[in-house]
């Protein structure tokens, strides 16, 4: 995986997000703004009508079948075609990674088709659904299908049509993300990434816990997890063996460091996801 896909991932894994409200309006002659500067992002999904909606210094007219996202904090304006008026679901939420607004992090395109309409609508009326709930999980509820319809806008995006706002990233960092991948063998250190990509270790470890969302350190014990649960699922290599290939000087070394990051031992992973692997 490159860099830039890599930060993607990570920092949504680290998303946390609220549902602010979410319903169907019938637009008339008074759904107009000329300028607004809203805390939360929308996501809308418009059934039928037409209008503008202008986003900084971008201008769309989103149409029927289409999804448009509305960031927090940008300049919004928007009107509506009063002979052909919206009807639209909305979504306001907050999504944050590391306190800071994921959408400052992350670029989407501002307006995609959506490739099933109806499973569109289906969301949004999930999304209305949990609003109007009031029993003790109604948090949780809402947080899932706001999560649900952000992956959804995800997958209708069109291929490599989602980066990261800050495009400097044939930096020196690919040189210490490849170092640990080239590396899992051994036991790597903050130090030895520092050094692969040319930087003191403080400044390295701040540098790389800006723009990866995790620290070196967290970055390294994720790798070597994932690589060992991609063993254990797909080969029928040894334990001994992975623990070997992964840098780690025992089994029973490897057994408790696997333990403690995916709250299973090695062969107990192993008996309940091979067979799912097998089969998939």
């Amino acid at each position: 995986m490159n860099e830039t896909n890599l930060i993607i991932q990570n920092r949504l894994r680290e998303a946390t997000v609220s549902l602010e409200r979410a319903n169907l309006i019938i637009c008339d002659e008074t759904w107009k703004c000329d300028s607004s500067v809203p805390p939360f992002s929308s996501i809308q999904l418009v059934m039928q009508g037409e209008g503008t909606v202008c986003i900084d210094e971008t201008t769309i007219h989103p149409t029927s079948g289409q999804l448009y996202l509305l960031p927090a904090y940008t300049n919004q304006a928007f009107f509506t075609d009063i002979h052909n008026p919206y009807r639209t679901y909305y979504c306001h939420f907050e999504i944050t990674c590391q306190q800071t607004d994921l959408f400052e992090l992350i670029h989407l395109p501002l307006c995609i088709d959506a490739k099933d309409p109806k499973k569109a609508e289906q969301l949004f009326l999930d999304l209305v659904h949990s609003v109007r709930q009031d029993d003790i999980f109604s948090a949780l509820k809402a947080k899932q299908a706001v999560l649900n319809l952000l992956c959804y806008y995800l997958e209708c995006c069109p291929p490599d049509s989602v980066s990261l706002v800050t495009l400097s990233f044939d930096s020196p960092l690919s040189d210490a993300i490849a170092y640990v991948e080239t590396h899992l063998n051994e036991q790597i250190t903050v130090q030895q990434m520092a050094e692969a990509a040319g930087y003191h270790v403080s400044h390295f470890t701040r540098l790389f816990q800006s723009r990866m969302g995790i620290s070196p350190g967290q970055f390294i014990l994720q790798k070597k997890t994932e690589t060992a649960t991609q063993l254990l699922t797909s080969t029928d290599l040894p334990i001994a063996s992975i623990a070997d290939s992964l840098g780690f000087g025992s089994q029973f070394y490897f057994s408790n460091f696997f333990k403690k990051q995916t709250g299973m031992t090695p062969s107990s992973y192993r008996r309940l996801y091979l067979r799912a692997y097998l089969e998939s």
